[in-house]
């Protein structure tokens, strides 16, 4: 914007250079025609001095030279009787006399301009910073983060209407003042670092405190700063309280799927055991002396007994939330979950999803789990043999997404019994694939191993949003 003004006054100063020139030379004219006309007994010589003046306010030294020369040789002119000697005589003190004037306008007309631009430089910035300080503050008072600056002491300086509202202040710049050591006494702490220990540039979850006492979570954003010799504190606030109420209601909902798939394997285990000890007591029933006993009947009972307790429909009780879920950005989340324990044991990971990957039907929470499961069994078979890498594609066929978790591990030497729960020679409880694969079923998805000659692979097959009426939930 200052250049656009700089050039605009360009083109205006070439505009008013042809009116100035002409000007000068009418000025010129002039006076050359007076003496010519009038003849007169004495010189104008001083007059030729006026249209340089006039002109050297738009040329530069040369031209200014070059036309103190043309003046006072065009004086000379009309100045008879003069010797060569003479005549040149008083060309060159004229030339003297014209040249400085020319050069002492010239310089006093570009100090002139000089002095012009910059006060137009100087005040377009501060156009400028005038308009980008009115849109800062429109910023800070729109914004729904709360927004503080603080003195050495703690107390604040200037806060935005989300802070006074965030900590419970109801009147316009009551906050104004106040020491937030109680309300946020993260930056407080941060103020009673030493100064000597430079600027400071944190971001933290911490809770704060309203004025009515109430406390609530908030992610905060700070650095501190010297201003007269004295540590400030600049700050941003954000309530988290919908976010840890959304997160602890999802875990929680973790929590109960996870442990109905539990009391589901651990009911599948028991009616499995039962049945076998049917088989034993029908077996003996045959026996006229087992059958009479007490102690065998009491044991019937009690196997009658478990058999209802296990009598536990694990399908029928997994009811999955499932909605419209972009497997891009939940594999986007997996990837900023796990990476850095992969950094830690000098692995990577790869993750490519296909552009054209629709949505599907499916669970989000559930999902990332259910990834996050598989990526921590591949962290933890690596660790004990093989190239620490993983490799994660996502593609789509048949009105289906496959995500597929390869890495380069030992292997696995017993495929048959990974989905069985309390499985032996796992690294866990010999529960995460069964319960992955409960989760996955229980929203019309399937996990499945896929057998390779190096590594281990498993994929994980979701309905698309499209096909999810037409897939069918186990």
């Amino acid at each position: 914007m200052i250049a656009q003004y700089l050039e605009s006054l360009g083109v205006s100063r070439r505009t008013s250079r042809t009116g100035v020139l002409l000007l000068s030379v009418a000025l010129l004219a002039v006076v050359m025609a007076l003496e010519w006309v009038q003849k007169l007994e004495y010189s104008l010589g001083i007059f030729y001095a006026l249209p340089l003046a006039v002109a050297a306010t738009v040329l530069n030294r040369w031209y200014t030279v070059l036309a103190a020369v043309f003046c006072a040789f065009a004086r000379g002119l009309f100045t008879l009787g003069l010797t060569p000697i003479e005549f040149w005589l008083r060309f060159a003190m004229a030339l003297l006399a014209y040249g400085g004037v020319g050069l002492l306008v010239s310089e006093m007309s570009r100090n002139r301009r000089a002095i012009l631009a910059a006060y137009a430089r100087l005040k377009m910035e501060e156009d400028l910073r005038k308009r980008a300080e009115d849109q800062l503050r429109i910023l800070v008072e729109s914004s729904p983060a709360g927004i503080l600056t603080l003195n050495h002491r703690g107390q604040v300086l200037a806060a935005n209407l989300a802070a006074h509202e965030m900590l419970g202040f109801t009147q316009p710049a009551s906050l104004i003042g106040v020491n937030v050591a109680d309300h946020v006494p993260v930056f407080a702490g941060a103020l009673r670092v030493s100064p000597g220990s430079g600027t400071m540039r944190v971001s933290s979850a911490s809770w704060a405190k309203r004025a009515n006492g109430s406390h609530f979570p908030v992610a905060v954003w700070f650095s501190t700063y010297e201003e007269a010799n004295q540590r400030r504190l600049a700050g941003i606030l954000v309530d988290t309280s919908e976010e840890v109420r959304e997160r602890e209601h999802e875990t929680f909902r973790y929590l109960t799927d996870s442990s109905r798939l539990l009391a589901g394997a651990v009911a599948h285990e028991i009616r499995n055991l039962c049945s076998a000890v049917r088989v034993v007591t029908s077996n003996l029933r045959r026996h006229p002396q087992v059958a009479e006993d007490a102690d065998f009947n009491a044991l019937n009972t009690l196997v009658d007994s478990l058999m209802r307790i296990s009598a536990f429909e694990l399908g029928n009780q997994t009811q999955q939330a499932a909605a419209r879920v972009d497997v891009a950005a939940v594999l986007e989340e997996l990837r900023v979950v796990i990476e850095q324990d992969w950094a830690d044991i000098g692995g990577s990971i790869h993750v490519e999803a296909d552009a054209s990957l629709p949505q599907v039907h499916a669970d989000e929470h559930a999902l990332l789990q259910v990834f996050l499961n598989l990526s921590q069994n591949s962290l933890r078979a690596v660790q004990r043999g093989g190239e620490p890498r993983l490799e994660i594609h996502a593609v789509a066929e048949d009105g289906r997404a496959t995500v597929t978790f390869e890495d380069a591990g030992p292997g696995i030497d017993d495929a048959s019994k990974l989905f069985r729960p309390f499985r032996e020679n796992s690294d866990g409880s010999g529960l995460g694939l069964y319960v992955s694969r409960a989760m996955l079923r229980g929203f019309g998805g399937e996990l499945t191993h896929v057998p390779t000659e190096r590594g281990c692979r498993f994929d994980v097959t979701l309905p698309t949003y499209a096909m999810a009426p037409r897939a069918g939930r186990s």
